[in-house]
């Protein structure tokens, strides 16, 4: 897991090819004149999905992973916090949506962190890392955000 700020991408050069990619597009684009959808950024490789969701207590959100894809998720608006483990031996799969969603779910997982998010914070999610997206921060709020969706194999 990575988790930084956008406007401070000092050692970017550090990250693979398609990590640099997302984040200079989160830099660079204006995501006020963004609708919610899905963008297409290189194909199947690579996609943003601009939400717009109710962030809601930590124990009603559900902690996932994914095995085909990274995500990269950035708050545009509001405060979210984002609930981070890794997956390991005593993860306890209470879901699993592959292939069709590339999506599995857990139980709450023992060792959780919970990431404070403002306006331009994002954090990189591997195969390896357990998060659990649109928790509160506070109080229930409406945020907004964009996912950014890249295939692992690809990261080479």
């Amino acid at each position: 897991m990575i988790f930084g700020h956008v406007n401070k991408l000092n050692d970017i050069s550090l990250y693979p090819e398609l990590i640099r990619k997302g984040l200079r597009y989160l830099a660079d684009t204006d995501f006020s004149r963004v609708k919610a959808g899905t963008y297409e950024l290189d194909g199947e490789n690579m996609y943003a999905m601009v939400q717009e969701i109710e962030t809601d207590e930590v124990e009603n959100r559900r902690p996932e992973s994914h095995v085909e894809y990274v995500d990269i998720q950035y708050l545009i608006l509001g405060a979210e916090r984002i609930g981070y483990a890794s997956v390991c031996e005593g993860s306890v799969v209470t879901e699993d949506l592959r292939p069709e969603k590339d999506v599995i779910f857990y139980e709450a997982p023992k060792k959780e962190t919970m990431l404070d998010f403002d306006e331009g914070s994002f954090a990189v999610f591997f195969p390896s890392d357990i998060h659990r997206p649109g928790c509160l921060s506070g109080r229930k709020s409406k945020i907004r955000k964009v996912v950014i969706k890249i295939k692992y194999d690809m990261i080479g």
